[in-house]
């Protein structure tokens, strides 16, 4: 089997494959280091754009699945793209765990102010009278409800945070206290 790979991800992916695997490398221009005419499979990098899509296409018409990192694939369902009977796959839900993760703790770190923490205990210096928060009772709101969003909504809940999610169809949601539309969430009161 022949694949096309970002140039980006080639020493990451390359070594786990079958030893009779043919790669060939393609830029973020869509320039390719090979023939990719009989390449059947592309995996391709976080918002292609639309021209170097083409590219790829025109250069391998044997092309039968397409995988695309991201959640979301609309640019890529260009009328070009449609035209060719390709399974596209994409990583909706693979990101949520690791970004609420990230998200919650960049929350408790400025709730907790521990980037002047740090500072200070690199000096062997303590200081009394910081304006620690508690979570507890706050109101968090995440705008965009969708797997990231519910994924951080999960977490945030056990430390007693109100959750107010935002979303182009509001409904109710596990762990969100209310679901408000897209631009609802602008005219809530603070």
């Amino acid at each position: 089997m022949k694949l096309i790979l970002p140039l980006d991800l080639v020493a990451d992916i390359e070594p786990h494959l079958p030893p009779e695997t043919e790669v060939v490398r393609v830029d973020v221009e869509g320039n390719l280091d090979g023939d990719a005419s009989d390449a059947e499979v592309y995996f391709s990098w976080f918002l292609s754009r639309s021209p170097t899509l083409h590219k790829i296409l025109e250069a391998a018409p044997a092309l039968r699945w397409h995988h695309a990192p991201n959640a979301g694939v609309n640019h890529i369902l260009t009328p070009t793209y449609l035209e060719r009977d390709i399974i596209l796959t994409n990583g909706a839900g693979v990101h949520g765990i690791p970004i609420a993760e990230f998200v919650i703790t960049y929350i408790l770190a400025h709730a907790k102010h521990l980037q002047e923490l740090y500072a200070l205990q690199a000096e062997r210096h303590w200081k009394r009278g910081f304006a620690i928060q508690e979570l507890t009772d706050a109101t968090l709101l995440i705008i965009g409800a969708g797997g990231i969003g519910q994924e951080i909504a999960a977490r945030a809940k056990p430390f007693g945070l109100r959750i107010i999610g935002s979303r182009r169809h509001p409904q109710e949601l596990p762990n969100f206290d209310k679901v408000v539309s897209a631009d609802e969430w602008r005219s809530l009161p603070p």
